[in-house]
Formats: C-alpha cells, structure tokens, sequence
C-alpha cells in the first residue's frame, strides 16, 4: 500500500510543479511502449533465472537485494508514471532510463526472494 502512495504522491507532485505538456509525453510513451515493455520483461526473465539458480541450490537468496531492487523497480516506475501522467517537461529519452533501472528492479528483486515464497 506504501508503494502505491509513492507513485501517486509523485505524479501529484508532477501535476502541482509541471512545466511541460502532457499529451505530448503520452504520445512518445506511447510510441516507445513497446520497446520499453520489452526491457522491462527482460528483467523480469532475469529475475526468474536468479530464482531457479536459487531453487537449485546454486546461490543464496538476499532479502536485502531483493528490498532494494522492489525499491529500485517502485522509484523507477514512480518516475515513468510522473513522465506520462504529469505535465513535466523531460527528456524523452529519459524513459530509457526509467525502463532499464525497472528491469534492474524486477531482476534484483525476483531473483533474491527467498525460496519458499
């Protein structure tokens, strides 16, 4: 729930101090969606291959990654949610950037939960 409040709180913070214009930020996100989606799965599969190496006894599973990278992925997404719902004026190419540290996110964070989850 305390996650769901940082993304909200952030694009309400981009509403009251935005600069820039919000259709045009949808329009580029909508046009990178596809691309961005894509990296952000291929985190995601990395985070499964860490959790299978952990199911094999291979390596040990860190409950401190896995909370850093769930808080990598949220500040990630806060951030992308803020650059498409709010009126900021980004660079668009910063949602690149959003996108590979929520892949980085989703793969530290599956791939360090503990084994009986």
């Amino acid at each position: 729930m305390i996650w769901l409040i940082i993304v909200l709180g952030s694009v309400a913070a981009g509403r009251l101090l935005g600069q820039g214009d919000v259709a045009a930020n949808l329009r580029a996100a909508t046009s990178l969606a596809p691309e961005l989606l894509l990296l952000a799965l291929f985190g995601v599969t990395l985070g499964l291959y860490g959790r299978d190496r952990i199911r094999l006894r291979k390596s040990y599973a860190s409950p401190s990654l896995a909370y850093s990278g769930k808080l990598c992925f949220v500040v990630s997404f806060s951030a992308a949610a803020t650059f498409i719902l709010a009126p900021v004026d980004w660079p668009v190419w910063w949602l690149h950037g959003f996108a590979a540290a929520g892949a980085a996110g989703a793969a530290s964070w599956i791939g360090n939960l503990p084994p009986r989850l």
